[in-house]
């Protein structure tokens, strides 16, 4: 069907064939000499001329009024599918902070229970049950897992994070994956002296693990650092010189929790500027 029969064709139609008709009763006496006036009537020529003025000031209303309907109609919809792309958004952002925040759990949890279970009788020798050691071993390369997927996430998502948002995210979280995977590491390749059902910690030998257990010490400019990374006054071209700096040299527990923390404060500026763009169009 070519021409679609609705509200607003039937009433530009009528407003096109009363136009018409007026213009030709306006030029009633130039165009056809009086004929019309004199065939209908005065009396009924002006009274149809009045009836087709007012059907085209109704008819050009009514199409004013429409055309500012169905652009309301328009920017509604539009307005719609903008909150529904920004809900979108947020609800994976959050569930990217999520999985982010339960890798934490994980690492920090796994830590706690291998420290709480080791025998310190002799301190340069602290040893582990084999049972807790694997468990705890596994529970750390779940959180390794779940660094990285969120990091492939974060850079094919591009519809979550811009490019110009996930550089600093992406450096924080190759920090926390590189240290994690360098603990199970020392585990996987059998750096850990196992002792009948115990394994023994070694620093020389095992040194990433024994830093996630010990808590070695780090040198005066790693601290330094980290402080740096910490510091939310800092810049983004500060941190991530820093960042550079830290990854060059061994990596430590302290700054990967560090860089977990903190990728995970970058997501939530993230969700906290569609939440305020949210206020800003209700607003509007």
């Amino acid at each position: 069907m070519l021409f679609k029969i609705s509200s607003r064709n039937i009433i530009l139609t009528i407003f096109v064939m009363a136009l018409s008709l007026t213009a030709v009763f306006l030029s009633d006496k130039t165009a056809f000499g009086g004929k019309i006036a004199s065939f209908l009537g005065p009396e009924p020529f002006k009274l149809t001329l009045q009836f087709l003025l007012i059907t085209v000031l109704g008819g050009a209303l009514s199409a004013f009024l429409m055309a500012r309907k169905e652009e309301e109609a328009r920017d509604d919809t539009k307005r719609k599918d903008n909150q529904a792309r920004r809900d979108t958004r947020i609800a994976n952002l959050q569930a990217l902070d999520g999985k982010l925040a339960e890798a934490h759990r994980h690492m920090k949890s796994s830590k706690r229970r291998l420290r709480s279970r080791l025998d310190r009788t002799d301190p340069k020798r602290p040893t582990i049950a084999k049972s807790d050691f694997e468990e705890c071993m596994d529970q750390l390369l779940t959180a390794q897992i779940a660094v990285e997927e969120i990091q492939d996430l974060i850079a094919t998502r591009r519809d979550l994070i811009k490019k110009s948002d996930m550089g600093l995210i992406d450096e924080f979280l190759q920090y926390a994956a590189r240290y994690s995977h360098n603990v199970f590491e020392d585990f996987e390749k059998g750096r850990v002296k196992r002792e009948a059902d115990r394994f023994l910690l070694d620093e020389v030998a095992a040194p990433n693990l024994y830093d996630f257990l010990m808590k070695s010490s780090e040198s005066e400019l790693i601290a330094t650092q980290r402080d740096i990374i910490k510091d939310k006054h800092r810049t983004y071209e500060d941190r991530r010189a820093v960042l550079a700096i830290v990854e060059g040299q061994r990596l430590f527990g302290k700054v990967a929790l560090e860089c977990m923390r903190l990728a995970s404060s970058e997501l939530k500026h993230l969700i906290d500027a569609e939440l305020a763009q949210d206020e800003r169009s209700t607003l509007g």
